[in-house]
């Protein structure tokens, strides 16, 4: 159930353009964002930095059980994942989403 929600968040964001994908990519965009998706194999030095800025601008952090194949794979993307922002998604739908993957 968990992964269908996840999914339908980060379609909707990608349908409508409201993401950015790659670590750089984030970066630039902590700011603006309503919830950042991390696959657990990024790279350490570029999750701490992440998570420092997210923090700072109040962003919730999803830590997505998967590697950046799978986290494309999710994305409907032939290529790695490793960081995803969006954009876009109900509030209540991102709290819930976050409870369920046990993400505060």
């Amino acid at each position: 159930m968990k992964m269908k929600n996840l999914e339908k968040i980060i379609k909707e964001a990608i349908s409508s353009n409201k993401c950015k994908i790659g670590t750089r990519q984030v970066m630039g965009s902590i700011r603006g964002s309503k919830l950042i998706v991390l696959s657990n194999s990024l790279m350490s030095r570029n999750k701490s930095k992440i998570l420092e800025e997210a923090k700072s601008s109040q962003v919730p952090m999803l830590n997505y059980d998967g590697n950046s194949v799978q986290l494309g794979r999710l994305c409907n993307k032939t290529f790695r994942i490793s960081a995803l922002s969006l954009r876009i998604g109900k509030d209540n739908e991102i709290q819930e989403l976050l409870s369920e993957f046990g993400n505060k």
